[in-house]
């Protein structure tokens, strides 16, 4: 039967649009699904279902294009960004991401058109790929990397000084100190210093195996003059107090930030402290970072960190495993083999016969002028008026002599066996298990929450009236396993506990107030105890045992021995309830205390602070690798010598102006290779003066999903002072998860500067890798970066690193190279 009105349908074209913009949304072919969902609505534009579908498909799409565009800006490629950014446009204009982007990309290819007009050479892809704030940003941190710490004395001769004088001046005993540690080491005097008078400016200094700030240090104490150090190679002298050390006494910022300690709370607490030990006045607490930020003397900001590493450490943590056992067992026995096991009861009815003449009885009432105790009681002024009803059979007197036992009945006790057994035994453990931080509580419901009323209002009408409306209010109780523990752990594994256990369970109901309300039996333990790893306690165990005996029976006839169990029943019932509770802590992490945080330390006096270092232990020298001998050629061994030289000898250093040690031109050897002579396959060649970078291995097989490790190797380095590099590789089928430096360029405990940018999604990682400013470059051989790649897909692939500049400590090139790994995954 058809419809009585024609039902409106979406077109069948439409509807064929719709499926195909479907089919590519599922392969987020946003493109495709827009132009299918725009051909749909073309065909229906009032169609709701097409409207939605387009309007989806044009925001994934804009987005699509914008993703795509902020990606290939990140290569470095701003012209192909730009169409990218101008397509999600043309989607959507009403995007606003698009239209900022397109701004910024603008500007980025117009600083880059500036650069070339000015120097005529283009950026890197990195310093392209930089927007205006990223460039910015920077141009700041490279500002902040280039602030220099406090200056720190380093004297070109790091040996103690043993030195004597007598009845020298201070101004040559100072001198004469600082000449012994080395002919680099410079003194500024301050113009106003005040030396005292003769003779009292001459002193006697005796000083035996000290370094140069001992030295130093022992000679101002003894003066009462305050030195600083100015450079690595100079120290300013002044008279000290506080004048002259609030003048020139060097100022430190620093934020500290504290990886353990998380409370507000807690950073006013360490403020307070920091404050009040070092003295600094100004310290700023930043919650949001739980970072503190100090500005002081370097003295004072050295002891304030001093202080935070003893404090900022992770508290000790512990697991409490509580063990609740209840069991209960409730035994019933009910025995009855009676005629009347609940005692005698016989009724007797009169039902008269037809023929004896009957009638029922008429309500009656009665008016006294006393008050009575009467049911249907009326009372007015002292008048009582009383109504009885009453019904039943009424017999006429003259019907008495016709009444036989016919007329009466007599309800007979029924004869009763019963044997009735209950044994019940319930055991109920729960064991939950607590984890809590040193001194911060811990809290386990585990039940529901039982509601239970408070308290009512029930307001009047304009003051006078009841108002049938009652407001109650409502309180919820925790009913079940209610545990606070507090825990404090010890160094020694003890565990202090602060322990509030209840156990509570809803036992009836009683009607108050026309409101049931439950009766909550409640089992509570609240103390404190010290208890060893692993101790099991007992915290408490209640037993509880009642006994009843019941016996119902005919009263006489129930006490007849072997016969009174035929009028008479009994039941026993036995109930016992048994609570254990029991704790067993475990730690896992104690108070991490070290002998640094125990030891005092030496911090000046009452009117200043002054912390004193002790100079660092000196490594030991690494033996230079000697090269293998060529082919055939006789081995020359060297000749031993003593590694102690002669306490006479003078210790010979270069100028400081010194150009770079470059290793003498000889011959090449008869066996060596042609000048024209390709490099050996998969190594790159060497460049000029001996330098050499490869990796090793050079060429690596291996399976999918393994891991590979590779090094990046220089051999034969002079004064190396930078190697940054870029990093290519197919993603298809390397994935770089790991960038390490080498020992080379930190052989002598001098950090480098190290950063990696690694972006896996396009088979890139640049890296920054460079000296000090000021630290003189490396030499040798070593290892500059190590790397592991893991396998993630099948195939031939290379790691290359197109054009990698060395650099000297004066900027210079040394030698480019561009090395290159084979890799095979099967």
């Amino acid at each position: 039967m058809a419809p009585l009105a024609p039902i409106q349908a979406k077109t069948r074209k439409g509807d064929r649009y719709l499926a195909e913009g479907r089919a590519h949304e599922v392969k987020k072919e946003w493109d495709a699904a827009l132009a299918s969902y725009e051909a749909a609505l073309s065909e229906d534009p009032a169609e709701l279902l097409y409207q939605m579908a387009a309007q989806k498909a044009r925001f994934q799409a804009a987005q699509a294009h914008i993703d795509q565009g902020l990606k290939i800006r990140d290569q470095g490629k701003l012209g192909d960004a730009l169409l990218e950014f101008q397509k999600a446009y043309q989607i959507n204009p009403t995007t606003a991401v698009a239209e900022q982007e397109i701004k910024r990309t603008r500007e980025m290819i117009e600083r880059e058109r500036k650069r070339v007009e000015q120097t005529g050479q283009p950026s890197t892809p990195e310093d392209r790929a930089l927007t205006p704030a990223e460039a910015e940003k920077k141009r700041i941190d490279g500002q902040i990397h280039r602030m220099l710490p406090v200056p720190e004395l380093r004297p070109l001769n790091p040996q103690t000084i043993n030195l004597k004088i007598n009845g020298q001046p201070i101004r040559t005993v100072f001198e004469t100190i600082a000449k012994a540690a080395g002919s680099d080491v410079n003194i500024v005097w301050d113009p106003e210093i005040q030396m005292p008078p003769a003779p009292r400016d001459r002193i006697n200094v005796d000083l035996q195996n000290v370094t140069l700030e001992q030295a130093l240090d022992n000679l101002a104490s003894i003066t009462r003059f305050y030195w600083k150090a100015l450079s690595p190679n100079t120290i300013f002298i002044t008279n000290d107090n506080p004048n002259k050390r609030r003048d020139y006494a060097e100022m430190v910022a620093k934020t500290f930030y504290l990886a353990n300690i998380q409370t507000p709370q807690e950073l006013q607490e360490v403020m307070n402290v920091i404050r009040s030990v070092s003295e600094l006045q100004r310290v700023v607490v930043y919650n949001s970072q739980n970072a503190i930020i100090v500005r002081g003397e370097a003295d004072q900001v050295a002891l304030a960190e001093k202080m935070l590493k003893d404090i900022d450490k992770p508290r000790g943590e512990v697991v409490v495993d509580i063990m609740v056992l209840e069991a209960s067992s409730v035994f019933s026995r009910q025995l009855a083999a009676a005629i009347a096991n609940t005692g005698l009861n016989v009724p007797v009815n009169f039902n008269p016969r037809a023929s004896i003449q009957v009638q029922q009885s008429s309500n009656s009432s009665s008016t006294t002028s006393n008050s009575g105790t009467t049911t249907g009681t009326t009372t007015t002024g002292t008048t009582t008026t009383t109504a009885s009803s009453t019904s039943g059979f009424a017999i006429p007197l003259n019907q008495l002599a016709h009444l036989s036992t016919a007329d009466f009945s007599v309800t007979l006790p029924s004869a009763l066996l019963q044997a009735v057994l209950s044994d019940a035994k319930t055991r109920v453990l729960q064991a939950p298990q607590v984890r809590s931080v040193d001194g911060v509580k811990a809290i386990l419901k585990i039940g529901e929450r039982q509601p239970t009323a408070s308290g009512s209002f029930q307001p009047g009408i304009g003051g006078v009236g009841i108002n049938p409306l009652v407001n109650t209010q409502f309180q919820y109780l925790d009913v079940g396993v209610n545990v606070e523990i507090t825990p404090h752990v010890h160094d020694n594994g003890d565990v202090s506990m602060l322990v509030n256990l209840d156990i509570s369970t809803v036992d009836n109901y009683v009607n108050l107030g026309g409101i049931q309300q439950p009766v909550i039996g409640q089992k509570k333990i609240e103390h404190s105890i010290r208890m060893h790893e692993g101790e099991v306690n007992l915290l408490g165990g209640l037993i509880q045992q009642s006994d009843t005996k019941t016996i119902t029976g005919i009263p006489g006839l129930a006490s007849i021995p072997i016969l009174g169990k035929l009028f008479s029943g009994d039941s026993v019932d036995r109930r016992r309830d048994e609570l254990m509770i029991a704790l067993i802590p475990h730690v896992v992490r104690r108070p991490d205390l070290t002998p640094d945080n125990l030891r005092g330390i030496a911090v000046g006096n009452a009117t200043s602070i002054k912390i004193n270092y002790a100079a660092p232990e000196p490594e030991a020298p690494r033996a230079a690798a000697a090269p293998a001998p060529a082919p055939g050629a006789a081995a020359v061994v060297a000749p031993q010598q003593s590694t102690t030289p002669p306490a006479t000898a003078p210790v010979l250093t270069p100028p400081a102006t010194a150009p770079p040690l470059q290793p003498p031109a000889t011959a090449p050897p008869a066996t060596a290779p042609p000048a024209t002579a390709p490099p050996a396959a998969g190594q790159p060649a060497a460049a000029a003066g001996g330098l050499n970078i490869r990796f090793s291995p050079a060429q690596v097989e291996t399976n999918y999903g393994q891991n590979i490790t590779v090094s990046l190797l220089l051999d034969g380095g002079v004064d190396v002072a930078s190697a940054p590099m870029q990093i290519q590789f197919d993603p298809k089928v390397l994935r770089l998860d790991a960038v390490n430096r080498g020992e080379f360029l930190s052989n002598d405990s001098q950090p480098p500067v190290f950063t990696k940018d690694t972006r896996n999604d396009v088979g890139t990682a640049a890296i920054q890798l460079a000296r000090l400013p000021g630290v003189p470059g490396a030499n040798g051989n070593g290892i500059l970066l190590t790397m592991t790649f893991q396998a993630v897909g099948r195939g031939p692939a290379t790691v290359t690193i197109p054009n990698l500049t060395i650099r000297n400590s004066q900027g210079q090139v040394i030698s480019t190279s561009s090395p290159s790994l084979a890799v095979n995954v099967k």
